[in-house]
């Protein structure tokens, strides 16, 4: 496959050459490729050579129609490079004109891009409620996490994952995507292809899925007269079963924050906030600010977008939700510090950054103490990999519960607003 793309890169597909005594062009021969391996069913192939060839899937157009009507802007591109946004209808030539300036150097990319918008527009219509309030989908992004979930879930290398997904059908993609969107478990869609009947958002979704496994593991030891292989072989599920917990929250928070997920009522509730705040908010060194709420109201999906366009300069999805979840605790600020005048800064914007600092630091602290796994990194010194210098433990935390993230950042906010 690689060599026909280079042969395309070099001839171009106008290349004119004799073959058996006649004369035919690269495109030709590639568009025999690509209907015998429609036939065939080898998907990485139609896809390259699909990508090659500049075909658009007919349902595109109506996809993203489905999409915007909605109220659901579409990116396409790599993240924070040759992103595009799509925030109107437009022609199918303009969306292949789109898809060509942000895929212009990946083929199996502008087609897979295209099956991801087909599937979304055809979720969006079927199960809405997949998608409350997500205002942007951003396909780069959505590439990169599936691609990633691959790598986890049958253990390949960040290369041979991304290889591997453009194998997959065009089934077993949007399989895959309705997990991600109703936030079931991805090792549900390597045992079985068939998509989740029940309809799940968010964080409270995997506690759910969590207590459900454990409830079904709990139910198998009631069973009375089991063998000694038995016995056995549950204890090895469980040791299975913890270490397939072990991150499941970082790679939640890393797959809602690609989806652009955020709780109900969030950007309402953040327009309370930025508006007590004489100076506004910073995030990621961008501010925003209390004029903003004298310009839009509440509700207004201008000022949604505005704050999307914010959160979206955060490279690192993990990072962004948690700043999220700060936001989302500072619409309870009065309930959560108990005071009904509680210390706001006058003279500068509140710096959810250093916010968040603050709680990593108390979280760091509190795991010395306990002498957790923290020792093995930020506790003793050691700096981990997490995004943005926060411990990676941190981010692998549930978001409620004594050793929840929420437990260190409101602990943060009470150091700063009393």
């Amino acid at each position: 496959m690689l060599r026909l793309k280079r042969i395309v890169n070099v001839w171009g597909p106008d290349y004119e050459f004799e073959l058996n005594e006649q004369y035919v062009t690269i495109k030709m021969l590639m568009e025999e490729v690509y209907t015998k391996s429609c036939e065939c069913r080898l998907w990485a192939l139609v896809r390259l050579t699909a990508g090659l060839l500049g075909k658009r899937l007919e349902e595109l157009g109506k996809a993203v129609t489905h999409l915007l009507v909605r109220q659901k802007q579409i990116t396409v591109g790599l993240p924070s490079k040759k992103e595009e946004a799509i925030t109107s209808p437009k022609t199918n030539e303009e969306l292949k004109e789109i898809m060509h300036r942000a895929y212009s150097d990946d083929p199996n990319a502008f087609t897979l891009s295209q099956e991801i918008i087909v599937a979304l527009g055809s979720l969006v219509r079927t199960e809405p409620k997949l998608f409350v309030e997500m205002f942007r989908l951003r396909i780069g992004l959505i590439i990169q996490v599936l691609a990633s979930e691959l790598a986890r879930i049958r253990k390949l290398s960040a290369a041979d994952a991304a290889e591997n997904l453009m194998t997959i059908s065009p089934f077993e993609l949007k399989s895959m995507l309705f997990s991600l969107l109703s936030g079931r478990l991805l090792e549900e869609f390597v045992d079985d292809c068939d998509a989740a009947k029940e309809t799940r958002t968010g964080i409270g979704s995997f506690r759910r899925h969590i207590e459900e496994r454990k409830s079904l593991r709990k139910s198998t030891r009631s069973i009375p007269e089991r063998t000694i292989e038995e016995v056995e072989e549950e204890e090895d599920e469980e040791l299975a079963e913890d270490d397939f917990q072990f991150g499941i929250w970082l790679r939640h928070r890393r797959i809602d924050g690609a989806l652009n997920r955020v709780p109900n009522n969030f950007y309402a509730t953040l327009w309370d906030t930025v508006n007590r705040l004489p100076h506004g908010v910073r995030i990621n060194d961008t501010i925003l600010h209390w004029g903003l709420t004298q310009e839009m109201t509440r509700r207004e999906m201008k000022f949604a977008l505005e704050v999307e366009q914010v959160l979206n300069r955060i490279a690192e999805p993990e990072y962004r939700e948690m700043v999220v979840e700060v936001l989302w605790l500072l619409g309870r600020l009065d309930r959560l510090v108990q005071s009904d005048q509680p210390n706001i800064p006058r003279d500068r914007p509140l710096d959810i950054d250093v916010l968040l600092r603050k709680a990593n630091e108390l979280f760091v602290k509190h795991n010395r103490e306990m002498g957790t796994i923290v020792l093995e990194c930020c506790a003793s010194g050691k700096r981990c990999d997490g995004a943005r210098g926060l411990c990676r433990h941190l981010y692998d935390s549930a978001p409620a519960g004594e050793f929840g993230t929420s437990h260190y950042i409101i602990k943060a906010m009470m150091i700063l607003f009393t």
